[in-house]
This record gives structure tokens, C-alpha cells and sequence, in this order.
């Protein structure tokens, strides 16, 4: 499993997806590295619900430009069904892998069953 999922939702927004334990600031080179941020800018959506649990700084949104996240923009927003449904998507595919997560019991349960968490 990869420490992390992105993806472009629009134009000028991408979705990361934290698939470990860690923060993102532990492979955040690595980060700027991959090909749709070096030749992309605009918006990064974070769930970080594997780190920060399902409260309230679960999402963060910053801005990158071209290989460079700029942490300073970092803001803790409101996570849409659309996020969420995603990650929950994403999360079923890689269940087995979440079984030492911080994750409840019941949270796996809607992950397993196909749910929003």
C-alpha cells in the first residue's frame, strides 16, 4: 500500500488521501515530486482521517504551484460528502491494511459495507 492516494478532482483542485499512520509532512518531498503537482498549481484538499481521526481537523486545504506546496496556506476545512465518499471508496479497496488503524470498529464497519465515514 502507498503511504498516500492523489488525484484532480477539477481544474485547479486535487485530492490527497493519507493511507498510513503518518502525516504528510513525512513524505512531503516526495509529494512535490509527483507529476500532478510539478505540472499543476491550484488547491489541495487533505483528508487526513487516518492521522487525525474523523473530527474536526480531519480536512486541511492548501495551496501548491509547480512542485511546491506551500504549507503556509494550510487551513482546516469542511470535509464534503464528495471528499468522503472518496476516501471511503478508496479505504474499502485497501480494508484488510486497516486493521491497526485508529480507526473504531464501527468506522471499519461502514468502510467494509461501502459507507461514508
Amino acid at each position: 500500500m502507498n503511504n498516500y492516494y492523489i488525484r484532480q478532482l477539477s481544474n485547479d483542485q486535487y485530492y490527497l488521501l493519507g493511507m498510513d499512520y503518518n502525516s504528510i509532512l513525512n513524505y512531503i518531498h516526495e509529494l512535490e515530486d509527483e507529476s500532478l503537482i510539478q505540472l499543476n498549481s491550484g488547491e489541495l484538499i487533505i483528508d487526513q482521517l487516518l492521522v487525525a481521526g474523523n473530527g474536526k481537523n480531519r480536512f486541511i486545504s492548501c495551496i501548491f504551484s509547480h512542485g511546491k506546496i506551500d504549507l503556509s496556506t494550510a487551513k482546516n476545512i469542511y470535509g464534503t460528502k464528495e471528499y468522503k465518499t472518496l476516501s471511503s471508496h478508496i479505504l474499502k479497496e485497501h480494508y484488510k491494511e486497516l486493521q491497526y488503524s485508529i480507526l473504531t470498529n464501527s468506522q471499519l464497519n461502514l468502510i467494509r459495507e461501502g459507507q461514508v465515514v
